[in-house]
């Protein structure tokens, strides 16, 4: 467990109710988890410290905090869509405040060494899903590593027998949608929306098969695939690491 996490909560943090001790304690819990895979993908990649680090997005700081902790040193930028997450962000954990845009293609961030996407394209439709990848390939420092979490096929288990990301029959539009093309998506009510994610035009929940991320990932030369595993993210959403240099570097 690391020492000196900052455990200051965003009061306007409308996505972490912490309506139990539990949802509390697990919302820290999946940040150090996060430390975890960080600290895996460095050393299999051989990589040194990183210096330059981008959460994207951060959120109201579930898995900056433990950067600002795990790395004091560090120059951490804090990007989201939302205004408050990002100003929350720069206020309690000294991160650079990086606002986002919907349209990946208008952001630029500038290089890191090191970026973690969590909680992103889990949530995305396909047209965006690979503008994302390809921001966070071009945000990458020349020896930069990027970790990217997904929704893959554990989720189908998950919501079949241990608990709901959507309605069934919500969920079963993106199942048929996975089953046939390898990517599902399927929007949050109108209402949930408005409620929580309102800078989105769609934003629900998203289903990603392994071969259809490797397929796409394989048609990008700047990049190297260092690594993949399923469900390792609070033993849930799997893991995909890549990075620079090219493959044929």
């Amino acid at each position: 467990m690391q020492v000196g996490v900052d455990e200051t909560l965003d009061p306007t943090d409308k996505e972490n109710s912490f309506v139990t001790a539990w949802d509390r304690q697990h919302y820290f819990d999946v940040g150090y988890d996060a430390m975890r895979i960080v600290v895996q993908s460095l050393l299999c990649a051989g990589r040194e410290v990183p210096q330059r680090i981008l959460d994207f997005p951060c959120g109201s700081g579930r898995v900056t905090r433990h950067f600002r902790s795990m790395f004091p040193e560090a120059q951490i930028g804090g990007c989201d869509l939302y205004p408050s997450h990002v100003n929350f962000c720069a206020s309690q954990f000294a991160t650079m405040p990086l606002l986002s845009k919907e349209n990946l293609n208008q952001l630029d961030v500038g290089t890191w060494d090191l970026i973690f996407c969590g909680s992103l394209l889990t949530h995305l439709p396909k047209h965006l899903f690979w503008p994302t990848i390809r921001f966070i390939s071009r945000s990458l420092s020349p020896d930069g590593v990027a970790i990217v979490t997904l929704e893959g096929r554990h989720v189908m288990h998950i919501q079949d027998h241990k608990w709901k990301l959507i309605e069934d029959d919500r969920f079963n539009i993106a199942r048929r949608q996975y089953q046939d093309e390898g990517f599902g998506f399927v929007d949050y009510t109108t209402d949930l929306r408005a409620a929580l994610f309102n800078a989105q035009d769609s934003y629900g929940v998203a289903l990603t098969s392994p071969g259809w991320l490797m397929n796409g990932l394989a048609q990008m030369d700047n990049i190297r695939v260092l690594s993949f595993t399923e469900r390792d993210w609070d033993d849930h959403q799997d893991v995909v690491v890549f990075g620079k240099p090219a493959v044929n570097a």
